[in-house]
């Protein structure tokens, strides 16, 4: 069963009866929670899980499953526009063992002197390794940005390069004496400060960790839309861009959507932050997703990361 079924099915309504008691505005499904804490500010909240041979290689140095993991999950916090404010993890290890435990601190250091956030607390046990990691941050209030607002002929963006992170998890697996994608894959990038600055450009984001078509698409079943996107517009590395790469996940970069009359304050944000922004096709009405080809004939689509 896909991940976002699952969740849909299962869990999205335990609780609900008490969401507006407690001020929750957004709840499960989108990249984060939203809670309202006063009349300023909303509280942005969200977790995930990596697990050793699933979400990473367990022959990376701990420094890396560490760094790796909390970058994952404060991506969720990018998507939305949201200030990092505090974080915590819980890690499941099979032994405690010095080394491991000294490199994965350094790792943890590393996210938290980046981000300027601050790890306030979590839980250890014995187990298999993996690692949960819990973000909170913070929007103005009204301002995050969610999954659910794209309207049909608005322009689909993404940014930085899709597909590095499958490129460089295959010099791992491979042992490839090439190194030039490995950091993509190794140490992504939580696009924070460009998730701040599309507050009140974008309309609906989402941050691509389950591959570009999959995460697009939770946009558009959301947002009750369509989009229609075209393969040789998407961002790549590859001199002929391939499904299989730009669908692969693991890039952490943002898809979202705005208005064309918003190019231009793009460009400008792209070019302050060293930051690619492309426009790869638009939203539609079709409540389909759609690639084109360089030949303008529809490309089978393939679903990405599974879950299950």
């Amino acid at each position: 069963m896909d991940e976002h079924l699952l969740i849909q099915k299962y869990f999205s309504n335990i609780g609900s009866a008490f969401l507006a008691e407690h001020n929750v505005e957004v709840s499960v499904g989108d990249d984060a929670s939203v809670i309202s804490t006063n009349n300023n500010t909303q509280q942005i909240n969200s977790l995930d899980t990596s697990i050793e041979g699933v979400h990473f290689l367990g022959s990376l140095p701990p420094e890396d499953i560490a760094y790796r993991s909390c970058v994952v999950a404060l991506s969720d916090l990018a998507a939305c526009g949201a200030r990092p404010k505090w974080y915590s993890i819980a890690l499941s290890l099979p032994k405690a063992e010095e080394v491991f435990l000294q490199g994965f601190a350094k790792g943890l250091e590393a996210f938290s002197e980046e981000y300027k956030i601050p790890l306030i607390g979590g839980d250890t046990t014995k187990g298999s390794l993996s690692i949960t990691v819990q973000v909170m941050g913070e929007v103005d209030h009204g301002k995050a940005i969610l999954r659910s607002n794209a309207k049909e002929g608005q322009l689909i963006f993404v940014s930085g390069v899709i597909g590095n992170a499958y490129l460089g998890l295959q010099e791992l697996k491979d042992a490839s004496n090439s190194t030039k994608f490995i950091n993509s894959y190794l140490s992504p990038r939580a696009r924070i400060e460009l998730g701040q600055e599309l507050v009140d450009i974008a309309t609906a984001a989402i941050d691509i960790s389950d591959g570009l078509i999959q995460d697009l698409s939770l946009i558009c079943t959301q947002s009750n839309v369509g989009a229609e996107i075209f393969l040789e517009k998407i961002p790549t590395s590859m001199s002929h861009n391939s499904i299989d790469v730009i669908n692969s996940g693991d890039d952490y970069e943002l898809c979202f959507v705005a208005d064309e009359n918003k190019l231009d304050q793009l460009l400008e944000i792209s070019q302050r932050l060293n930051t690619p922004i492309t426009a790869i096709g638009k939203i539609t009405s079709r409540k389909e997703l759609v690639l084109y080809d360089v030949g303008g004939e529809e490309v089978e689509l393939n679903s990405g990361f599974k879950h299950f």
